[in-house]
């Protein structure tokens, strides 16, 4: 946690907690370094931080450190899919607000093990949750190239997708298991000049997007927290890139009326800042 500062986060502590007694759930908990902030904010006799991560390096380090004793702070292994099952393990059925820290902590980012980075050799892993059954290998191996393409162009937004699938799986043919490098050599040659760094991290992105299920897994995260977080509190999200961004947005934005004679419905959400912190727009 030391050293490590992350994005927005007086900010967004600051929208989060509204009532310094309440129970608050980090739902990315990383190097805990939010879990803390909101622990800090709290009323010192009351208040209550639920921190959870997949990844089990995550929860590990901050139970060997929490920032508070239980029953203030506790660190649960969780996917954001199973935010209910946690809140009903731990008895509770409503919170008072809810942070989301989009994407990846940098020690995940520079364990070249977890091969989340073009610029570090490694396995072709990329699982945030070790317990998944499926690598980024795996994934590029069970794919077809149309199936693939899409990935890479839904996911990572790549230009050249479909010559981007045919040159990930000719690495696949010719190299096993797959790694960092030979993924990186297989795509430099169709994005030459100084826009390859970029168009290498969109195809990193697309198949950590896959991988890890992240977008189901979002939108999971979104439905529960309408439905356990109490009415007057918070949901507070940090998006990195534009495909987090339009399903949190959809989220938030009320449903807009398929016939114009249909009142259209209510968004169980009100918006805090005139709009999303970090924006232009």
């Amino acid at each position: 946690m030391p050293g490590h500062v992350p994005v927005l986060r007086e900010e967004a502590v600051r929208l989060l907690v509204a009532d310094p007694q309440g129970t608050y759930v980090d739902a990315t908990l990383g190097h805990g370094g939010h879990a803390a902030a909101i622990v800090a904010s709290l009323a010192a006799d009351a208040g209550r931080v639920i921190a959870m991560d997949c990844d089990p390096d995550a929860v590990a380090r901050a139970s060997a450190r929490p920032p508070a004793p239980a029953p203030r702070f506790l660190a649960v292994r969780g996917r954001f899919s199973e935010l209910d099952q946690t809140l009903d393990a731990l008895g509770l059925d409503r919170v008072d607000g809810l942070l989301a820290d989009l994407g990846l902590s940098s020690d995940q980012l520079d364990d070249p093990a977890r091969g989340l980075a073009f610029s570090l050799d490694g396995p072709l892993d990329m699982r945030l949750d070790p317990a998944r059954p499926e690598t980024a290998d795996a994934l590029i191996r069970r794919l077809d190239a149309h199936a693939l393409a899409r990935l890479l162009a839904e996911h990572g937004e790549l230009p050249r997708a479909r010559a981007a699938a045919g040159a990930l799986h000719r690495a696949a043919e010719a190299t096993r298991p797959l790694t960092t490098r030979a993924v990186r050599d297989a795509l430099a040659p169709l994005y030459p000049g100084p826009g390859r760094p970029r168009r290498l991290a969109q195809a990193f992105q697309a198949l950590r997007v896959a991988v890890n299920r992240e977008i189901p897994e979002l939108t999971s995260l979104l439905e529960s927290a309408a439905r356990r977080i109490k009415p007057g509190g918070t949901l507070v999200v940090i998006a990195y890139h534009s495909l987090e961004d339009r399903i949190v947005k959809h989220a938030m934005a009320p449903p807009r009326p398929m016939d114009a004679w249909v009142e259209p419905a209510e968004s169980p959400w009100l918006p805090l800042t005139r709009k999303p912190k970090g924006s232009d727009e």
